[in-house]
């Protein structure tokens, strides 16, 4: 083989390791997520009737996080945020398969697949927003979006 010719495949086999290297994260993620099955399920963005400081109005905010996945996930240190960077960290909670944990904005007793972000305020924009699922290694597993036009509800 002519000089040239090993250092065009020297190169082209460069140039091919350094394009899969720059592809692996994304498809790396993808199937981190499919192998955790945990997501976001849903949001309930607007609480029904007024947005009042009241504790009922408030828990009438709320986002589950559900596991479709095969195996039990323990979601300690997973966190949920939004753009203004509300954050809402699980603590201790073994998620089985199957299984959705719903998490309120307001005032309450947490309970195994109920949880309390204990906040005085609205949090979600009625109009746009985004929540965001991080592992506790702070890998993005989940995102959804919503707008205007979801009503004060989305399933993600």
């Amino acid at each position: 083989m002519s000089r040239t010719a090993r250092t065009l495949t020297t190169t082209a086999l460069i140039t091919g390791a350094l394009m899969t290297a720059a592809v692996l994260p994304a498809s790396a993620h993808e199937d981190h997520r499919r192998l955790r099955g945990v997501e976001i399920g849903q949001i309930q963005y607007d609480a029904p009737g007024p947005d009042r400081r009241a504790n009922r109005s408030l828990n009438g905010e709320y986002f589950t996080v559900v596991n479709n996945g095969r195996r039990s996930v323990q979601l300690r240190d997973y966190t949920v945020s939004d753009r203004d960077g509300n954050t809402y960290t699980f603590d201790r909670l073994r998620l089985g398969s199957g299984q959705e944990v719903t998490v309120y904005t307001g005032h309450g007793r947490d309970r195994w697949l109920q949880r309390y972000q204990d906040s005085d305020y609205h949090l979600y924009d009625n109009n746009r927003g985004r929540l965001t699922l991080r592992s506790d290694q702070g890998d993005r597993i989940d995102q959804c979006r919503w707008g205007w036009e979801d009503r004060g509800h989305i399933d993600c």
